[in-house]
């Protein structure tokens, strides 16, 4: 009766975590447990069988692992299981970099719109009236000083005419002269109005990054060869 094969933790060093990444995915995707560890180590447990070990090398090597915790077991001979395994095939994932686009509102300005009061000077013209005292002399016909001849249309000047003539010495009459004052009156008026808006425009940006992608380089050692 044969001895059970024992499990082995195997741990893979990677340079690139993102690499690591893809190996752990990868490994994990072959049906093995997978631990994840800081940096760019990645730890894998093996099954019962014994061609896991190197089954798990392979994939690590193929995403660029630099060493492994137990590298004596890539030495143990091949079983018949495991070369039936090695000529039915294995396969090996190759990763590339895709870009993915998407877009995100950033503020690249900002408009400020605030009012000021301008202060300036303007003139007009307004018709203005005012009063002026005319006395005009003139001879008349000698008459008795109680008599007139006429009578005045404007009721202020038969006032005045009827006061000049009971005026007595050293009296004095008092004409007032009216005149028209300009009074300024300011009051807002809406003259103007400004419409702020938004609106979007579309247009089309070419954006360039550097990816990487996999390859397989396949190097034959000693009588082995490629078909």
């Amino acid at each position: 009766m044969s001895e059970p094969v024992r499990t082995e933790t195997i741990i893979g060093t990677f340079a690139d975590a993102q690499y690591a990444d893809f190996a752990a995915d990868a490994v994990r995707r072959a049906g093995f447990r997978t631990e994840r560890r800081s940096g760019g180590v990645v730890a894998v447990e093996t099954g019962h069988h014994p061609q896991d070990a190197d089954e798990i090398h392979a994939i690590l090597a193929a995403y660029g692992a630099r060493e492994y915790a137990n590298p004596e077991l890539r030495n143990q001979p091949q079983s018949n299981e495991q070369r039936t395994r090695a000529e039915d095939g294995a396969s090996i994932e190759l990763v590339e970099e895709q870009l993915r686009t998407h877009t995100r509102p950033v503020q690249t300005g900002e408009l400020t719109i605030r009012k000021e009061v301008v202060s300036e000077t303007r003139t007009i013209e307004v018709p203005v009236r005012r009063e002026e005292l005319v006395i005009e002399r003139h001879p008349v016909n000698r008459r008795p000083a109680d008599t007139s001849e006429h009578s005045a249309a404007d009721p202020l000047i038969a006032q005045l005419m009827d006061r000049l003539q009971h005026m007595r010495d050293g009296e004095t009459l008092r004409i007032p002269i009216v005149e028209e004052e300009v009074v300024v009156q300011k009051r807002p008026v809406v003259v103007e109005e400004i419409t702020v808006g938004k609106r979007t425009q579309q247009e089309k940006r070419t954006v360039s990054e550097t990816v990487r992608r996999e390859q397989a380089r396949i190097e034959p050692h000693g009588n082995a060869s490629v078909h």
